[in-house]
């Protein structure tokens, strides 16, 4: 299981690769624009940061500019994949990117149907909204699980990502469902992390120590 950091919070990517637990970082436009942030320079850093996959999304639907746009963030570091938008106009880039050999993360995904046309489209990556899904009256974990099931049982090397995660416990449904990736909020990576019994047991142990040291 791999897990992604959904930030482009330069200091919280910082925090969660000392851990040793992220596998990569996804961005989009609007967690660029909330975190206030400059694309370029921003992107840079985190790809020296992080080594694993560093998702960076095209902010047009048509098939032209999502090439060429998708073109220029590629030659930014080795590690940085376009995320397109699983639209008729994105499957096409999909398409002429994986061609030229450049890693796509077909985004916003609702649907089985979409992840299949995905993955045919040639997706390294494909985003199913674990969130958005269930606004839609679905059930998120079938979703992925049915999903994980189809890919693997076609051999398909595309992986699954479960985005829009809003509580530890899509984190751990995606994580049942089969998803290759959960890329994960700031707020949530440190609640998986924290547990007060935990943190009552550890100050137990260290008072029961101190207690030994002053006999």
């Amino acid at each position: 299981m791999k897990i992604f950091a959904d930030t482009s919070k330069i200091d919280d990517i910082r925090e969660f690769a000392s851990w040793g637990v992220i596998d990569g970082v996804t961005t989009n436009p609007k967690i660029i624009a909330s975190d206030g942030n400059d694309l370029e320079p921003t992107i840079k850093e985190i790809c020296k940061i992080q080594p694993g996959p560093v998702s960076v999304e095209v902010t047009t639907n048509d098939y032209a500019g999502m090439v060429k746009e998708a073109e220029h963030y590629a030659s930014w570091a080795k590690n940085i994949v376009i995320k397109v938008p699983i639209i008729p106009s994105g499957l096409k880039a999909v398409k002429a990117l994986s061609a030229k050999g450049i890693k796509t993360n077909a985004t916003c995904a609702m649907s089985y149907n979409q992840a299949i046309l995905a993955a045919k489209a040639g997706a390294t990556y494909v985003s199913l909204f674990y969130g958005r899904i269930g606004d839609l009256g679905f059930d998120p974990y079938i979703v992925i699980k049915d999903t994980a099931d189809t890919y693997a049982k076609g051999g398909c090397k595309a992986e699954i990502i479960s985005g829009s995660i809003r509580s530890l416990l899509d984190v751990n449904r995606s994580m049942q469902a089969g998803a290759h990736i959960v890329t994960v909020p700031p707020k949530f990576l440190r609640q998986m992390v924290d547990n007060p019994m935990t943190t009552k047991t550890v100050d137990e142990f260290l008072d029961a120590w101190k207690g030994v040291g002053k006999k």
